[in-house]
């Protein structure tokens, strides 16, 4: 397969020859021309005084005098018969004067003109002439030069072409060479630094490396997030497994039995738990399996907060919410975002008591608060990032804040957090409308 450098140098060859050629030809036919016209003009004027001098009978030293007469010949004949020659051979032309043909001629090495007239009864042929050897060795050695000259300009274009093409491809070619390096030895640290030979090296070289940013962080969340993961399963792993054999080989007793079982469960449960935050998390970040509708957002806040009243009896509820507030967007991520904000606030209540309001402005707002110490200062601007936690642990797996910012951030929304007069509040903003 040709390289894109070769290509590019045939395109030359192909879009500028042609180009060169006809403008060679253009020039060859109208040089050609204006010389030829020249010489037809001389020779007709020639034909004018000779037939001038000969019908007034002018004394014959006159044509000695006539302008260009060194290079000029001609023949007369009367009714077929030689009467008169001038700088050639006698009868050299006579095969002319008997084809009965008027007009220009190229004859050996002469432009001949050719007239017939009649003149005192007779039948008079003038054939002037004009030696054009001269101007037929300048033509040649014109065509020589000329096409020297393109076949030259030819090669330059495809010397240069080489050259300059080489040199605007040169960045690409070592941008090719550096990914392979980086493939081969690794991302960290390593990007592209070319020579800038455009515009466009320049936002390729900025594209590449904004893609080897984008792919280290890739791979550095992948790192940490499969450190993460190795980890949160390990704990219940190994305490599953650990009162499984309890059960299996110390119980004593049918309640110490189903204790002990009941461990396992619970903790094989976190694993689930982390396993159906994980899936969510993926699915937010393809983007996929969710459709946009109109919501009752008031209905939906209810809903999840009648279930945490289930699960949480001995916590008390403080609602404020407005009534009949509509939003466009995805039923299911929506619940398990509220969901997650309101069971973060049941696990962290220092009194007992989490307050959740609903109110429509120009913009939705979700705020559920609870009471309780401020997140660390050196957590605040991570709490919404994957398995980050609070000293205390509460037993969950750190994907809760981090799924229910994705969810927001999916909607156009913002989460925020604030603590202020002992409550710790998290505000979720959602545009009232998703176009």
């Amino acid at each position: 397969m040709l390289s894109v450098r070769r290509k590019i140098n045939l395109l030359y060859l192909a879009t500028y020859v042609p180009l060169i050629l006809l403008l060679m030809f253009l020039l060859v036919f109208y040089v050609y021309q204006w010389k030829r016209s020249e010489t037809d003009s001389r020779i007709v004027s020639f034909y004018n005084d000779l037939y001038r001098i000969y019908t007034q009978k002018v004394p014959g030293n006159a044509l000695l005098s006539l302008p260009g007469s060194d290079k000029m010949a001609f023949e007369i004949y009367s009714d077929g018969r030689l009467i008169s020659s001038f700088h050639v051979n006698p009868g050299m032309f006579i095969e002319l004067q008997k084809n009965d043909k008027a007009g220009f001629f190229d004859f050996q090495e002469f432009r001949v003109y050719v007239n017939t007239t009649t003149f005192e009864n007779h039948r008079i042929t003038f054939i002037t002439a004009e030696n054009i050897a001269a101007e037929v060795k300048y033509f040649r050695m014109f065509f020589v030069i000329l096409f020297s000259g393109t076949g030259t300009v030819i090669l330059l274009i495809w010397f240069f072409g080489e050259r300059i093409t080489k040199k605007l491809l040169t960045p690409v070619g070592e941008i090719g060479a550096l990914l392979q390096k980086i493939s081969e030895k690794g991302i960290t640290g390593r990007r592209i630094r070319v020579k800038k030979t455009g515009r466009e090296v320049l936002e390729l070289e900025k594209a590449v490396n904004l893609s080897l940013d984008r792919i280290e962080e890739l791979i550095n969340e992948i790192k940490t997030i499969s450190m993460n993961i190795a980890h949160e399963l390990r704990t219940p792993l190994a305490a599953a497994k650990s009162s499984l054999e309890v059960a299996l080989f110390d119980s004593k007793n049918t309640e110490d039995f189903k204790k002990r079982i009941a461990e396992s469960v619970e903790e094989l449960n976190r694993v689930i738990e982390l396993s159906n935050a994980l899936l969510s998390i993926s699915k937010l970040e393809n983007g996929g399996g969710y459709s946009f509708e109109e919501i009752d957002l008031s209905e939906l806040l209810a809903r999840v907060i009648e279930k945490h009243m289930t699960i949480h009896r001995e916590l008390e509820f403080d609602l404020d919410l407005e009534p009949m507030v509509s939003l466009f967007g995805d039923k299911t991520l929506l619940e398990s975002a509220v969901s997650c904000l309101v069971d973060n606030a049941c696990k962290h209540s220092t009194d007992g008591i989490v307050k959740v309001v609903l109110r429509h402005s120009d913009d939705v707002e979700i705020i559920v608060s609870n009471k309780g110490s401020p997140i660390p200062e050196e957590l605040q601007n991570r709490i919404f990032d994957k398995f980050v936690r609070g000293k205390d642990k509460s037993g969950g797996v750190g994907l809760g804040l981090y799924i229910a910012s994705k969810i927001v951030r999916f909607h156009r929304g913002k989460l925020l957090y604030e603590h202020e007069n002992g409550m710790n509040t998290f505000k979720m903003i959602l545009p009232a409308t998703l176009l």
